[in-house]
């Protein structure tokens, strides 16, 4: 099973676990629910997954490998207490209330969110001191003396034997209580993930022609080369960081995440062609409207290799702008009601900086809950953090720069025009590099296996199909649907 299908497969579980009946019960028991038992090769996207899942049903999420975790942080520490039983003084021992646990109950009060997922990783991995209470608890959900809360599911994830030393392969017993769900390695299934997730469009352009070389891991154990999708992932983030500070990608960099000499030097020298490609055919002005005839001859009698990265530098500087375009959107419809209701408040006389500032505190507050409880993406959360500074900015404006609240309100209003103005801009420059984008294409190859190759591309990217989905692209439409009857 790929990851896409197994993330299916969790969420539609836990959403099942978590039906309640007329009275708000649970309809199923605690005892009932088993666990996912994710099983696949180490850096396939095991613990993305349930990031994912939480994020999409906006409930907590608190992990444990469980490899870290001795006897006493998983069942509670031993305590000797006096009780007294009908009767009779006696000495008994107890123990405290498990660290796993009680990290929940804290999560639930930090968040305010009462339901969530408890996901412990390398579960065929546990200490000797733990293996015999695993039994009660994928039954019963007990570490120690103490339960998990209701409307909290256990997810657990393991690599199989050949990949880790320290797995105990699980008996019969310990497989009936577990949903097992095994996942392999799906570089198609993986590149809609990459674009979503922004991965530099040199990795995936690069693993188009090598899709082997998306993810190799030996079941020899002396065998240290290796590369997965996790590596690639961390790399196009320093990847991005390098280029944006204008440091060199090379080749030291690269073999630090691909782990695997003749992959992460084949990696290298593709690396260095696509930015000459980049550079030879001059994509932004491309995308601007302003080509040439000669980069328009260059590009037809361009090799399929050329072509191939030519039509995705295009699409993927396309989407840059698109997400430019949907970030700010999404900023502008958060933060109209918080000012509308500064300019409110203003107008009845209340001061600026209260009013402001208890926006700012009110929203630090929630994006620290979300970021507790794991519900918030790495986009939404720069769109929080960007409106945060943005308040900020308005306060010290309107204080500095206003002498009475109908400056303070001219302010508000105009720094919001500006948002407006941005989100109008980005989203006609992104529709007008669509535009361009298939002028260029159609001009130079028609409506043929490149333009199918554009069209196909744009498809896998969800942030462009959002893009289209909201502002339309007849030129992307109408292909589409001719291209879907072939």
């Amino acid at each position: 099973m790929n990851i896409k299908a197994a993330k299916d497969q969790i969420e539609n579980a836990i959403k099942s676990y978590l039906m309640k009946d007329e009275y708000g019960e649970y309809l199923i028991s605690i005892e009932k629910q088993r666990p996912v038992f994710l099983l696949g090769a180490p850096g396939l996207g095991k613990t993305a997954i349930m990031e994912q899942v939480a994020q999409d049903m906006q409930i907590n999420l608190v992990s444990y490998a469980m490899t870290h975790q001795t006897r006493e942080t998983a069942i509670g520490k031993s305590i000797t207490l006096e009780r007294n039983f009908v009767g009779k003084d006696v000495t008994v021992s107890e123990t405290t209330m498990s660290e796993i646990i009680s990290n929940i109950y804290q999560t639930m009060e930090e968040t305010g969110i009462r339901e969530g997922i408890l996901f412990l990783d390398e579960i065929n991995c546990v200490d000797r001191g733990i293996a015999p209470m695993m039994l009660q608890f994928l039954q019963y959900k007990i570490f120690g003396k103490d339960q998990i809360p209701e409307g909290w599911v256990v997810t657990t994830a393991g690599n199989p034997p050949e990949y880790n030393d320290a797995v105990t392969e699980f008996d019969i017993a310990t497989l009936d209580r577990l949903k097992k769900v095994e996942i392999e390695p799906d570089y198609p299934i993986w590149k809609e993930y990459a674009f979503s997730r922004g991965i530099h469009n040199s990795i995936t352009t690069y693993l188009d022609f090598y899709p082997e070389y998306f993810y190799v891991v030996p079941t020899d154990k002396s065998d240290r080369q290796f590369v997965t999708g996790r590596g690639w992932e961390d790399m196009s983030e320093m990847m991005q960081l390098y280029e944006k500070n204008g440091t060199p990608v090379d080749l030291f960099l690269i073999s630090q995440y691909v782990q695997k000499h003749d992959i992460n030097q084949s990696f290298y020298e593709h690396y260095c062609r696509y930015n000459e490609i980049k550079e030879k055919y001059k994509v932004n002005d491309i995308l601007s409207g302003n080509t040439t005839t000669q980069i328009m001859e260059a590009a037809r009698m361009a090799g399929e290799y050329e072509k191939h990265i030519l039509i995705n530098q295009l699409a993927s500087t396309t989407a840059e702008m698109i997400i430019n375009s949907l970030m700010t959107e999404k900023m502008s419809n958060i933060i109209m009601p918080m000012l509308q209701d500064v300019v409110s408040k203003i107008n009845a006389g209340f001061s600026n900086r209260q009013v402001l500032s208890e926006h700012i505190m009110e929203l630090r507050k929630k994006v620290d809950k979300a970021v507790k409880a794991r519900i918030i993406s790495v986009k939404d959360k720069r769109i929080q953090h960007w409106i945060l500074a943005s308040l900020a900015r308005y306060m010290d404006r309107t204080t500095n720069e206003a002498r009475d609240k109908n400056e303070q309100i001219a302010i508000i209003q105009s720094e919001f025009d500006a948002i407006i103005n941005r989100v109008n801009m980005y989203t006609n420059q992104g529709s007008q590099m669509l535009s361009n984008m298939f002028a260029f294409v159609h001009r130079v190859y028609g409506d043929g296996a490149e333009m199918q190759l554009l069209v196909h591309e744009m498809s896998l990217n969800s942030n462009i199909t959002k893009f289209i989905g909201k502002y339309g692209c007849e030129e992307y439409t109408s292909r589409l649907a001719i291209f879907s009857q072939q």
